[in-house]
């Protein structure tokens, strides 16, 4: 058998001698140009099939825009590819492809120019935000009455400073509407996990607690799963600090609201205590400071101290405990009724 080429007698490969099988040989199909995708909106470029905010396009995308689309030949081993950039002009790369490998026991490198291309594209983030989509809802309230301008005005420079924060690593935290209803207001979150942050946070800053629940909205046929739509509802209590609350039949004075618990006076015994929020349910509001009055002590006793009633200047004698017993007889105190008991301040 003869080489097809040269009439050598050497061996053959595929009706070729080594040598005209390596000239000849073509490791890889190369395609006319390759092409790389690029969100018109973002700039993020397409990755190894994701979308990755770069800035910039770099010599991994190249390589990746075109290694897509080559066919390498079964017959080559230890391959490395690699790729330069010789040339841009605008939209198009004029590229070299360096193809390093091992066949029939021997090393070649062959170079291919190609062309690569940038298309314009939206990536699904931006096509998500464009198209109005959100995956979770917050829904901020008051307790047991209406919240006030303070508290939205609070709210709303919260959570737009969250969103701040949160998109720069998550392309999915933004509002997509901020909905005004009677009963409060509702943020649409673009992210679920953007949403709970920000509803976790707004827990800690204002107090209250947060409840969610979900519904199904649609379904993913590509990935075969249902589409969900989350509600954080984020419930500020109906009482601050200053005002009056009855747990379990023992009235309080409200000191300080914090993110996990409520610190109280307990009326009756002059002590501090704490009121976590998952008890909240059981809480009532009966007094504000604003229903704070002012009396006169007229008597002092080893065990009682006698003030007047502030509504009819009627006498009442009340146990002394480690606060009152400071008191002086003359002096005048604070006080709050409620359900016609006085406790002193």
């Amino acid at each position: 058998m003869f080489c097809l080429l040269c009439d050598s007698e050497e061996k053959l490969y595929d009706g070729l001698c080594k040598k005209c099988f390596l000239r000849e040989y073509k490791p890889v199909e190369v395609p006319e140009f390759a092409t790389f995708k690029v969100c018109s909106h973002c700039g993020a470029t397409q990755k190894h099939d994701k979308w990755v905010q770069t800035g910039y396009y770099d010599d991994e995308i190249i390589n990746d825009a075109i290694q897509k689309d080559i066919k390498i030949d079964p017959k080559l081993e230890d391959v490395e590819i690699t790729t330069e950039i010789i040339n841009n002009r605008g939209t198009v790369y004029e590229c070299m492809l360096h193809i390093y490998g091992k066949v029939i026991d021997e090393y070649i490198e062959k170079d291919y120019p190609i062309e690569v291309k940038v298309e314009k594209s939206v990536c699904p983030d931006c096509s998500k935000f464009y198209s109005g989509y959100y995956e979770a809802v917050i829904q901020l309230r008051a307790d047991e009455r209406k919240l006030t301008d303070e508290e939205i005005q609070k709210a709303d420079e919260f959570i737009s400073n969250e969103i701040q924060r949160l998109c720069k690593t998550n392309k999915l935290a933004y509002v997509v509407e901020r909905i005004v209803l009677k009963e409060g207001v509702d943020y649409q979150i673009g992210s679920y996990n953007s949403a709970h942050k920000i509803a976790v946070n707004l827990q800690k800053q204002f107090g209250g607690t947060v409840k969610e629940s979900r519904k199904i909205v649609g379904h993913d046929k590509s990935r075969s799963r249902d589409l969900y739509r989350t509600w954080l509802s984020v419930r500020i209590p109906s009482f601050n600090r200053g005002d009056f609350i009855e747990y379990e039949d023992t009235p309080y004075e409200v000191e300080k609201i914090g993110s996990h618990k409520i610190t109280v006076k307990n009326l009756k015994k002059g002590e501090e205590e704490h009121i976590t929020w998952k008890q909240a349910d059981d809480i009532r509001k009966v007094k504000t400071g604003d229903d704070i009055q002012e009396t006169t002590i007229t008597n002092i006793t080893p065990n009682e101290i006698q003030i007047l009633d502030p509504d009819n200047y009627m006498t009442v004698d009340l146990k002394l405990n480690d606060n009152t017993r400071k008191l002086n007889i003359g002096e005048q105190i604070k006080v709050i009724k409620i359900k016609d008991r006085i406790y002193i301040l």
